[in-house]
């Protein structure tokens, strides 16, 4: 039941232009896993947030992330630090400091 628990996950790019406007671009993502929603905020019903800044290297991999603020605070921090880890990006366009806010919210449609 747990494993096809809907969850709507929302990404949103804070800056995603070029970068002649001191705004970072993100390469081109070949694969973004969703976070696995934590148990205990599932069954107590709590959605959040998590803003974060990460790197990517020549090799398509994250490097590198940082997490700048979670609602409420760490709660959500674990599953998206593993969820981001396992995104591919394409090689050979390393960036830093690509920054990025994840909703987790329950979705509440009936099955």
């Amino acid at each position: 039941m747990f494993k096809s628990l809907p969850i709507i996950l929302s990404l949103a790019l804070m800056g995603c232009s070029s970068t002649h406007d001191g705004k970072v671009r993100m390469p081109k993502p070949l694969q973004m896993e969703k976070p696995v929603y934590p148990y205990y905020a599932y069954k107590n019903h709590i959605e959040g947030k998590v803003k974060f800044v990460f790197d990517v290297d020549a090799e398509g991999k994250v490097s590198e992330m940082r997490i700048i603020e979670s609602t409420p605070e760490h709660l959500f921090d674990d599953a998206v630090i593993r969820a981001v880890s396992k995104w591919r990006f394409e090689k050979g366009h390393p960036t830093k400091n690509i920054p990025l806010n994840v909703e987790l919210r329950i979705n509440h449609t009936l099955s």
